[in-house]
């Protein structure tokens, strides 16, 4: 076997340090592995079978590691994210996403369990409710350069939502904002880009945010806008003014996109505040913006320097509206609304970055389907807060390491001859190629050229053999 660029042990050995005591980390780093490797439901007790640790000390060790020891997750997500900013985005604006996602559960006695919206299941007629956590998490966005026709979100910080009344309650938006504050500041030499759906644009996430922080998303097509206060002249009694003459909303603007410029025209001493900031003026333009999958030819404004006051105060922004003639009179194609905290930024910046969102929706996939997030039977608050984000720590984990040995490891055979054409290396792909590198090392020694392991092979066929 080629040397790995930087093996698992080397990875896991990064957050050593992170432990109080030496036990707890010398369990945490088989049951990692061990969690990669089960093909079962991931309880507690299946994930310890996989870890090699039984003859060695008791099945309580899992139980302790989740339930009291001394470890926390925001230690270990940070340096998560500083391991992937360093191998995967060393320079450069770091693309950050923010969303919250069920975990199915049973059990009226699971710490933080409730009745929440399943908008998998729901539609726009029907609102389906389950039981189980709610996660708010925050992936970091990274686009690797054998997939460049798509961005892979790796979560690096979450927090489980606590429902009203109970002790630390806090809204998802505000846990939101926590985290993303709690990145920024640990890493302030870094800037990050936030994006986010419209549930997390909004006052509790924009307020107090810090520098190194922008914010993209979408923007209610009836906020109200306003242009910057006129300053105050020699003489004027009273406070000075917040905030400036009252735009149309966006909704008005898509219907006429030559409201603004009529205005512009009534009032020209307060649009001079922003002119020089808009280099097309106050007209809309046609842009072509090249998406993933094809090209649009988009009516695009873009009004900048402007004040989105009841979210961001006296902070100005740009706001980006995005309109199809062609596809909008067949009916597939919505406006669009965007607002970026940045104001020397281009539309086609905008749709870029707040594209990148939806690869999160695809790591609450990954990580439900084929990291078992749903799968731990636990119920104790520690335990429930620390069990089941495991799936995100080893998603994030087998990309970063896939990243890093794409060359060097072996990836899985599979006779698919009804697929003409492949897309890529998929997350499947990355977790496939671990799983093969960790049971070749197992059954043939670390060098991979030893006898192999008699008792490594009944392991392995007694894992497939109870697969169900």
């Amino acid at each position: 076997m080629e040397p790995l660029t930087v093996s698992l042990a080397e990875l896991l050995g990064q957050f050593r340090g992170c432990f109080a005591r030496p036990e707890s980390f010398a369990v945490f780093e088989p049951v990692v592995v061990a969690w990669v490797l089960c093909l079962r439901c991931r309880t507690l007790t299946e994930v310890w079978q996989l870890t090699g640790l039984g003859p060695k000390m008791h099945y309580d060790a899992i139980y302790s590691l989740f339930a009291s020891a001394r470890w926390d997750w925001d230690e270990l997500g940070v340096l998560l994210c500083l391991l992937l900013l360093t191998h995967l985005v060393p320079s450069g604006l770091v693309s950050i996403a923010a969303d919250d996602t069920l975990c199915h559960k049973r059990g009226k006695m699971v710490a933080f369990g409730g009745i929440f919206l399943d908008p998998v299941l729901s539609t726009r007629s029907r609102k389906t409710l389950r039981f189980g956590l709610n996660y708010v998490v925050v992936c970091v966005v990274v686009h690797l350069p054998f997939r460049k026709d798509r961005h892979f979100a790796l979560p690096v910080l979450w927090r489980v939502f606590r429902k009203k009344g109970e002790a630390g309650h806090y809204k998802r938006t505000e846990l939101a904002a926590q985290l993303v504050r709690h990145l920024a500041l640990a890493l302030p030499c870094r800037s990050f880009c936030l994006v986010a759906d419209k549930a997390y644009i909004n006052a509790t996430v924009l307020k107090d945010l810090p520098a190194n922080v922008v914010v993209i998303g979408p923007l209610p097509k009836k906020a109200a806008l306003y242009l910057p206060a006129m300053p105050k002249v020699k003489g004027q009694k009273g406070a000075p003014r917040k905030k400036g003459l009252r735009l149309p909303t966006p909704l008005q603007l898509l219907e006429n996109p030559g409201l603004l410029g009529e205005m512009a025209g009534e009032h020209p001493e307060d649009f001079a505040l922003i002119g020089p900031l808009n280099p097309h003026g106050w007209e809309a333009w046609e842009e072509k913006l090249t998406l993933p999958k094809a090209q649009k030819l988009l009516r695009v404004q873009a009004l900048r320097g402007v004040l989105w006051y009841q979210a961001c105060k006296q902070r100005p922004v740009t706001v980006a509206l995005l309109h199809d003639p062609q596809e909008a009179k067949e009916g597939r194609w919505r406006d669009e609304v965007l607002v970026s905290t940045k104001v020397d930024i281009t539309g086609f910046e905008m749709v870029a970055e707040y594209g990148k969102r939806w690869s999160v929706e695809v790591a609450f996939f990954d990580s439900k389907q084929f990291l078992g997030l749903e799968d731990p039977q636990v119920r104790a608050p520690l335990s429930v807060q620390r069990a089941h984000p495991m799936a995100w720590f080893c998603l994030s984990l087998v990309v970063l390491w896939y990243a890093l040995n794409r060359g060097a490891v072996e990836k899985v055979s599979r006779e698919r001859p009804w697929y003409k054409k492949t897309v890529g290396d998929t997350f499947t792909d990355m977790l496939g190629a671990m799983r093969l590198w960790l049971w070749h090392r197992r059954l043939f020694g670390e060098a991979g050229d030893g006898p192999v392991s008699v008792q490594m092979v009944e392991t392995l066929l007694n894992e497939m053999a109870a697969v169900g």
